[in-house]
């Protein structure tokens, strides 16, 4: 796989060309937009969103392919310091708890006379 790069007007222009398919090897191959994608950034490109997309599958006799993509910024990776202001929590008191009943309590007292 032949990969081209140039840049234009903030574009990169990707220009792909495989082998033409050989029934005696039988190595069939098929490119796309994420498998190009993964290969420019190998080669350390920093690239965005495509613009113009594209498909090789060289045994339909499709050989090569233009790929268009948009130049991805820089961005600052430290972010400016935000004015924090800390304020003292206050005190949480416990709930109340109540009292459970026991079973004692809940059942009918039998008197014992005799």
């Amino acid at each position: 796989m032949d990969i081209k790069i140039e840049e234009q007007d903030g574009l990169y222009c990707v220009c792909v060309q495989v082998e033409r398919y050989n029934p005696k090897v039988k190595r069939k191959t098929v490119i796309n937009t994420g498998a190009v994608q993964r290969e420019v950034r190998k080669l350390g490109y920093n690239i965005g969103d495509a613009v113009q997309t594209d498909s090789i599958h060289n045994q339909n006799g499709k050989t090569q392919g233009t790929w268009f993509f948009k130049k991805k910024d820089e961005k600052t990776v430290d972010k400016p310091a935000k004015d924090v202001i800390i304020e003292v929590e206050k005190e949480v008191k416990p709930k109340p708890v109540r009292k459970r009943r026991t079973r004692s309590s809940t059942k009918k007292k039998v008197s014992t006379e005799d």
